[in-house]
């Protein structure tokens, strides 16, 4: 009888525990990376998009560039996991947002993305041929309650970093 006990019990803790695991969908905001190709050349241009997405309504600056302002950076590392120096180094001052929000501010969820593209020479990114692995960082910029009227995914939440992505470079 008291195994029997033991085995409804466990099985009723399992149950709830997964049950409970299924009902908290994500809302954590995820940066994508993509690029126009998975094998270029030295001497050629790549297109590479960022995308934000979340499953729920997620509210973030609306500068979406790379470098510092926008806390938004690339990351690109040798096949042996170290990262690579190179001359990939924008350099933009946004203006600073006004404190209500207005257009500062985007909102995104469920089928509402947010993103950009970017044409960069591959001898930007890369040193010398062989294989590579890019993902961007996004390290929000602003606190979370630096807008008076409104919350957005800021220092507080954390930072999010894409998959990262293979690219091989030919000469």
């Amino acid at each position: 009888m008291k195994a029997v006990m033991l085995f409804m019990l466990v099985g009723s803790v399992a149950f709830c525990q997964t049950a409970s695991n299924a009902e908290a969908p994500s809302t954590a905001l995820r940066a994508e990376l993509r690029t126009s190709s998975n094998q270029v050349r030295m001497i050629d241009e790549m297109v590479m998009t960022v995308l934000f997405r979340s499953s729920k309504e997620v509210t973030i600056c609306n500068f979406l560039e790379w470098g510092a302002p926008a806390g938004l950076y690339l990351r690109v590392l040798d096949s042996s996991g170290r990262e690579v120096q190179n001359t990939f180094a924008p350099f933009l001052h946004p203006l600073p947002p006004d404190l209500t929000g207005k257009g500062a501010l985007i909102t995104i969820g469920g089928n509402v993305f947010a993103g950009f593209d970017s044409r960069i020479q591959a001898k930007t990114l890369f040193p010398k041929p062989g294989n590579y692995r890019l993902y961007c960082l996004y390290n929000p910029p602003l606190s979370r309650h630096y807008f008076q009227s409104q919350t957005i995914w800021g220092k507080e939440d954390g930072t999010v970093e894409s998959s990262p992505v293979s690219v091989t470079v030919d000469q």
